[in-house]
């Protein structure tokens, strides 16, 4: 059915509701539908089947600790042929609006997934749900076609939502394109959501954690997938890790069990950054920031449930840099036992918690095993990352008891990567086979020559507490070079945050057309502005053209510490929370001469013991390492004889958890 609409004036829908846009990396954009308030009554409806929710729920097990979510729910359709055509034909614009309903019986939450997305010109894609506006998907343009033509979308949390395609073709008869349908995620339990979790976990953004694990916190991820032969959805946890090749490849360090016998991996979604922005209480998380897509590199399991279990998987496209997003750095050093280790992880699918425990050195010694003195893992949590006091990955969370609770944390089972160099060592670290680990390093501040930012921006207080975010290259910086790219407020808080950004270049900042900030819509055929901002009006971006200073000293350019503290510890009931904090106070050094020709002479400034150093190169490769020493020196010279000029980063660590980085430059 196609209906023009023609009027004389332009419409403009001049009191919205806060909305959330965005899922795979999208640009700006908003349906004309709504703009235009059309109704939903005529338009077209594609029926899902029915699941029973409960029945589902009640065939899962954990004993692997992935997590499963949702069941493949089909329905093939060609989206052209199903949808509806509106036309709104004014004095500003010529829009043909294309939509499609889609409902559910039973779902508590959709994705989409298209068999073939291809996408033509003038064209924008928007997923929304017709009784909740408030989070719209999109827009998706062709810059979002792929060689694959795969595509999924994010949730919609509804068991209807519509499929909205805007076109403002320039010429008669342009090609729209192919959208075809395979098939929906059915979400038969919110698994994968906010307060999913026990209520024992610990927020990552609570302080004193948040301040000394800060850089590793921003490595962590979660991710759906799907396995061979099985019709539902599952999740995993994984950390993005420093593969020390300078090129920040998107490698992530995952559990076997959580690629073994899986398929569609053009379509698995990963989400980085979902964490609440309090400590206490919990709020949710921006979920937005993700890219869909993976390929397997290399991986070693075990038939039943034991080590090894560890994976590494490449993403197939790159991690937007404003998601600022740090690559973790590794190691397979033997470790002394016992030893505190972390996890970070996503149980059960939730924003982003911590856990405090103690590394031992079990029978299978393919694993750590660790036992938790201040949180635990379940289910959701298989892949995360094991820390060790060097603020190194060890390992990866494989298995643990089912009945794990927060009266009963039990342990955790973690893969080491050193059992499993031989089959890790092509892929994480192709260049260097005797590298026994790599520091992590951030690619926002890491100066390199040439950076391209594109799509959207969020502001840093959608996930952290800091909202200013700086990225900086040595030589240029290009904008809106792929696609158009919004400096945008934040899509889910309300009041809005808005976004403050720094962009610097050594020598050239380069802004292409499409680039939006505080601008509100306008025609695509005449620019004529309306009133209404849908990206906000009181963002922030400057751009500089400055010397590029590479970062990683503590927490980086875009780090500010938290000073709330967890509940227990603010009642002085927690007596593991007060040792965190009489630990990671006060440890500090100086270095000089700084630039040095020959040697680097380090003085502790605080009362501490120095255990440990380390140095690595600007792609965080360990270029010195003295562990284990056993001086109450304050003082210690080092020769860097050997050593090519350039930047270095020192790393020093007391013998407890307290650890500083800086950095210093070799003529």
């Amino acid at each position: 059915m196609k209906l023009i609409i023609c009027n004389t004036s332009i419409m403009f829908l001049l009191s919205l509701s806060t909305y959330l846009v965005n899922a795979q990396p999208s640009e700006p954009g908003f349906p004309a539908a709504l703009l235009y308030h059309l109704p939903t009554t005529d338009v077209p409806v594609v029926n899902l089947p029915y699941f029973n929710n409960e029945e589902l729920k009640a065939a899962d097990t954990c004993e692997t600790c992935s997590e499963a979510f949702g069941i493949d729910a089909l329905a093939e359709f060609d989206f052209w042929q199903q949808s509806q055509i509106q036309v709104v034909n004014n004095s500003s614009e010529n829009v043909e609006i294309y939509r499609v309903k889609i409902k559910s019986p039973s779902a508590n939450a959709l994705h989409v997934i298209f068999e073939h997305f291809e996408l033509g010109a003038n064209s924008k894609l928007f997923i929304y749900s017709p009784n909740d506006t408030s989070r719209i998907l999109g827009a998706y343009t062709m810059h979002n076609n792929k060689s694959d033509l795969s595509f999924v979308s994010n949730r919609i949390f509804d068991k209807e939502l519509i499929i909205e395609v805007n076109r403002w073709p320039n010429l008669v008869n342009e090609p729209k394109g192919v959208l075809r349908i395979k098939k929906f995620i059915h979400v038969y339990e919110n698994r994968g959501d906010f307060e999913a979790s026990f209520n024992c976990h610990n927020n990552v953004i609570c302080a004193p954690w948040y301040n000394e694990w800060c850089n590793e916190i921003r490595s962590v991820v979660k991710f759906y997938f799907r396995k061979t032969d099985d019709p539902r959805w599952w999740m995993c946890s994984g950390a993005v890790v420093n593969g020390g090749n300078g090129n920040f490849d998107p490698i992530i360090l995952t559990a076997d069990h959580c690629v073994r016998n899986t398929t569609e991996h053009a379509i698995w979604i990963i989400y980085f950054n979902f964490q609440s922005i309090t400590c206490n209480t919990n709020t949710n998380g921006n979920d937005l920031m993700t890219v869909t897509g993976v390929n397997l590199l290399s991986s070693e399991g075990s038939d039943g449930i034991s080590c090894p279990d560890i994976a590494l998987m490449r993403l197939n496209e790159n991690i937007p840099l404003q998601y600022n997003v740090f690559h973790s750095g590794w190691s397979r050093v033997n470790l002394t036992y016992p030893e505190d280790g972390i996890c970070i992880h996503h149980p059960a699918g939730d924003v982003k918690k911590i856990s405090f425990g103690e590394i031992t050195n079990p029978l299978f010694n393919s694993c750590h095993k660790v036992t938790w003195n201040n949180g635990l893992t379940q289910g959701g949590s298989s892949g995360s990352p094991l820390f060790a006091n060097s603020r190194l990955i060890t390992a990866v969370n494989s298995h643990g008891p089912s009945d794990r609770s927060c009266d009963d944390t039990k342990y955790s089972m973690f893969s080491r990567i050193q059992k499993s160099w031989n089959i890790l060592q092509p892929d994480l670290s192709p260049n260097d086979e005797n590298v026994e680990g790599i520091l992590g390093n951030d690619p926002i501040s890491a100066c390199q020559p040439v950076i391209d930012i594109n799509r959207r921006f969020f502001p840093g207080n959608d996930w952290q507490i800091k909202n200013q975010i700086i990225i900086q290259a040595a030589q240029q910086i290009n904008v809106a070079n792929i696609t158009e790219t919004s400096i945008e407020q934040s899509p889910f808080n309300v009041p809005a945050f808005n976004s403050d950004y720094i962009i610097r270049a050594g020598n050239r900042v380069t802004i292409n057309p499409g680039f939006r900030i505080n601008a509100p819509t306008h025609s695509a055929i005449t620019g004529v502005y309306s009133t209404f901002y849908d990206i906000g009006n009181q963002n922030r971006v400057s751009f500089q053209i400055t010397p590029c200073t590479p970062s990683i000293d503590d927490c980086g350019f875009n780090h500010e510490n938290a000073m709330v503290l967890p509940v227990d510890n603010k009642e002085n009931t927690n007596d593991f929370q007060n040792l965190l904090l009489q630990k990671n106070s006060g440890f500090d050094f100086v270095i000089y001469p700084n630039p040095t020709n020959g040697s680097l002479q380090l003085n502790l400034t605080s009362e501490n013991i120095l255990n440990r150093i380390r140095i690595a190169d600007v792609f965080g490769k360990v270029v010195y390492s003295n562990i284990g020493i056993e001086s109450e020196n304050k003082s210690i010279t080092i020769s860097l004889s050997g050593l090519s000029p350039g930047v270095y980063f020192i790393s020093a660590g007391g013998v407890n958890e307290q650890y500083k980085t800086k950095r210093f430059i070799v003529n």
